[in-house]
C-alpha cells in the first residue's frame, strides 16, 4: 500500500487550489489582458522583452551556435544512452529493494518542498537557472535557423519554476531533420554543460579550499545498541580520543588496540569544543541474520564480542582477519558481554558456522565472490563502539578529490554515483555540524563562513538540477527533446528503404511511442515493485 505523507498531501491541495483558481480566472477571460494563459497545471506569462537579446545573440555568431548544435547532438546522445541505461538498471533492482525502502511518491516528483531531498530555497534557483538556460539555448538556435520566436515568458506552478521561449512549432516542423534537430539538442547540452562548469568551481575551487580542524573520525551513524546511545552524541560529531588514545584517522579506529570491555574516556569534538564521555569498548554487535549462527547461538544486538576461540577480538582488524580464516562447520567458542540492566556481564556460547557463498548467494546475491567458498559465516554485523565512522579528511576527498586512487572504470562509474548522490546521504546542503568541523583556507577564506557555505550548497544544486534537467530532456520520449530527436533519428532510418510515407510514419510512431511507454512503465515500476 502507498501511503501518501503530509508533505505530499499538503502540495497536491496548493496545486488543486492553483489549478482551480487561474482556471475559473481563465474561463472570466481575465488572464489574456495581463499576458497570462493558463494550460493545466502550468500558468505561463508572455512577453515580447528579451526577443532582441536572442536576436542579437543567434544572428552575430550564427557559425558558432550551428556548430555548438552539432556538438549537442552527440551529447544528447550519450545522455540518452545513459539515462536509458540507468533507469533499466533502477527497474531491474526494484524487486530486490525491500518495500520499507523503497521510494515513496514525492521522491519521483522533482518539485522543490514537494521532493524532500530538495532544499526548497537551493530548489527553486536551481531548477529557475536550469529552464532559462535551457529555453534561451533553444530560442537561440531557432533563430538561428530563422524559426520566429513567437514570445518568452514565465512558467508558474504555484511558485516561479523558470521560464520559456515559444518558437513557432509550424516552422520548426518544415526544417530538415538535422537543423530541427540541434534546435532540440542544445537544451539539455547547455544544462550539461553548465553542471560540468559549475560542480568543478563547487570541487576545485571551494571543497579544495576546507580542511579539518582537528584529526579524528566523525560519526555517521550510531546504533541505538551503541554505548554511546543516549549520551547526547550525535551524527556529524568527531571522535578525537579513545581511552587516552589519540584517533588520526580511519586506521587508528579502526586498529585501536584496548581490550574488550574497559571502561574508557571518549573525547568528542563538535567543532567548536571538546567533551567527554564514559563508555565501554569493543566490537558491538549491530545487526543479525535470522535464522544464521549467531542468532540461532543466542547472540544479541549490543553484545560485545571478547573473544573467539581463545583469540581477543579488540577491534574490526582483528575480528575480520579471524573470520577471514574460518572455515564453514567448524564449531567456535565465544565469549562476550551483554548488557543487564545497567552493567556489562560476561556470558559464553558455541557457535558452528555456515558457508560464505551459501549464505552471500541468499542475503546479497550482487556482493557474492567465488572466494567466499568454504569460508566460514556468522550471519552478523558489529562496529567498533557500534559507531560506523568517515575519516575527518571525508568531506574534501569526496568532494574535491572524489577520483582519487581509482584506477578502473566502475571505480568512475561509483565515484561519480556517490557525487551526485549526496543529497541521499544527507550531505547537501552540507549539514551545519559537520560544516562547522571545517574551516576554509586560501583565497575564499576572505568571505564570511556562512556566505561560504551557502554558496558552496547554491553551486551543487545548480549543478545538480541542470544535469538531472539535462539527462531527463535527453530521455528519447516525446515530448522531451530527446523524444524528437530519437523521432528523427527513426524517421531518418525508414527513409533508408523504399516503402511509402504513410508507411514510414506509422513505423516512426508506433517505434517512439512504444519506447515512450517502456519508459514511463520503468519509472512507475520503481514505485511499484519494491511493493509487490
Amino acid at each position: 500500500m502507498i501511503t501518501i505523507s503530509s508533505g505530499l498531501m499538503l502540495a497536491i491541495i496548493l496545486i488543486f487550489a492553483f489549478i482551480v483558481s487561474f482556471a475559473i480566472l481563465q474561463k472570466m477571460d481575465l488572464l489574456k489582458r495581463f499576458g497570462f494563459e493558463f494550460s493545466a497545471p502550468m500558468l505561463m506569462w508572455h512577453t515580447q522583452k528579451g526577443k532582441r537579446f536572442i536576436d542579437g545573440t543567434a544572428q552575430k555568431r550564427k557559425k558558432f551556435w550551428r556548430n555548438y548544435g552539432n556538438l549537442g547532438l552527440i551529447v544528447v546522445s550519450i545522455c540518452m544512452v545513459i539515462i536509458m541505461v540507468l533507469i533499466i538498471w533502477s527497474a531491474m533492482l526494484a524487486t530486490h529493494v525491500p518495500s520499507d525502502q523503497a521510494p515513496s511518491p514525492e521522491m519521483i516528483l522533482g518539485i522543490p518542498g514537494v521532493n524532500p531531498l530538495i532544499p526548497i530555497w537551493y530548489g527553486i534557483a536551481g531548477l529557475a537557472i536550469a529552464i532559462i538556460v535551457h529555453e534561451f539555448s533553444h530560442g537561440i538556435l531557432a533563430r538561428v535557423e530563422d524559426v520566429k520566436v513567437k514570445s518568452l515568458g514565465l512558467i508558474f506552478l504555484v511558485v516561479p519554476l523558470g521560464a520559456f521561449v515559444e518558437p513557432d512549432e509550424e516552422e520548426i516542423k518544415k526544417l530538415k531533420k538535422p537543423n530541427r534537430s540541434r534546435i532540440y539538442s542544445v537544451g539539455p547540452t547547455t544544462n550539461v554543460i553548465l553542471a560540468i562548469v559549475l560542480v568543478l568551481i563547487f570541487s576545485m575551487a571551494f571543497m579544495g579550499s576546507i580542511e579539518a580542524k582537528e584529526d579524528g573520525v566523525i560519526i555517521n551513524e550510531m546504533s541505538p545498541h551503541s554505548p554511546l546511545y543516549n549520551k547526547d552524541v550525535e551524527w556529524g560529531q568527531q571522535i578525537v580520543n579513545i581511552g587516552g588514545i589519540d584517533i588520526g584517522g580511519l586506521d587508528d579506529f579502526h586498529t585501536i588496540d584496548l581490550a574488550p570491555g574497559d571502561h574508557v574516556e571518549i573525547v568528542i569534538y563538535d567543532g567548536s569544543d571538546e567533551r567527554s564521555y564514559g563508555s565501554i569498548t569493543g566490537m558491538v554487535i549491530t545487526g543479525l541474520a535470522e535464522g544464521y549462527p549467531a542468532d540461532e547461538a543466542g547472540l544479541k544486538r549490543g553484545d560485545i564480542i571478547s573473544t573467539i576461540d581463545g583469540d581477543t577480538i579488540r577491534n574490526n582488524e582483528d575480528f575480520f582477519d579471524f573470520m577471514d580464516g574460518t572455515v564453514a562447520g567448524d564449531e567456535y567458542h565465544i565469549t562476550f558481554y551483554r548488557k543487564m540492566d545497567d552493567e556489562y556481564e560476561e556470558d559464553q556460547t558455541n557457535i558452528t558456522l555456515v558457508d560464505k557463498y551459501d549464505a552471500f548467494e541468499e542475503l546479497y546475491p550482487n556482493e557474492n565472490r567465488d572466494e567466499y567458498q568454504g569460508v566460514g559465516y556468522a550471519g552478523v554485523s558489529l562496529h567498533y563502539m557500534g559507531l560506523a565512522v568517515w575519516d575527518s579528511d571525508f568531506l574534501p576527498s569526496l568532494l574535491a578529490r572524489p577520483f582519487e586512487g581509482v584506477d578502473t572504470f566502475g571505480g568512475y562509474v561509483q565515484s561519480s554515483m556517490t557525487y551526485i548522490a549526496l543529497p541521499f546521504l544527507g550531505l547537501s546542503p552540507v549539514p551545519e555540524n559537520i560544516a562547522n568541523l571545517y574551516e576554509v583556507s586560501g583565497p575564499l577564506s576572505v568571505l564570511p563562513t556562512s556566505a561560504f557555505w551557502m554558496i558552496s550548497n547554491l553551486l551543487y544544486w545548480v549543478f545538480w538540477l541542470n544535469l538531472m534537467v539535462g539527462l531527463f530532456n535527453a530521455l528519447p520520449a516525446v515530448p522531451l527533446d530527446g523524444g524528437h530527436i530519437f523521432r528523427d533519428g527513426v524517421r531518418g532510418f525508414t527513409d533508408l528503404f523504399d516503402i511509402k510515407d504513410k508507411h514510414k510514419e506509422k513505423i516512426t510512431s508506433g517505434i517512439t511511442y512504444s519506447l515512450g511507454l517502456a519508459i514511463l512503465f520503468m519509472l512507475i515500476w520503481q514505485l511499484v515493485g519494491p511493493r509487490v
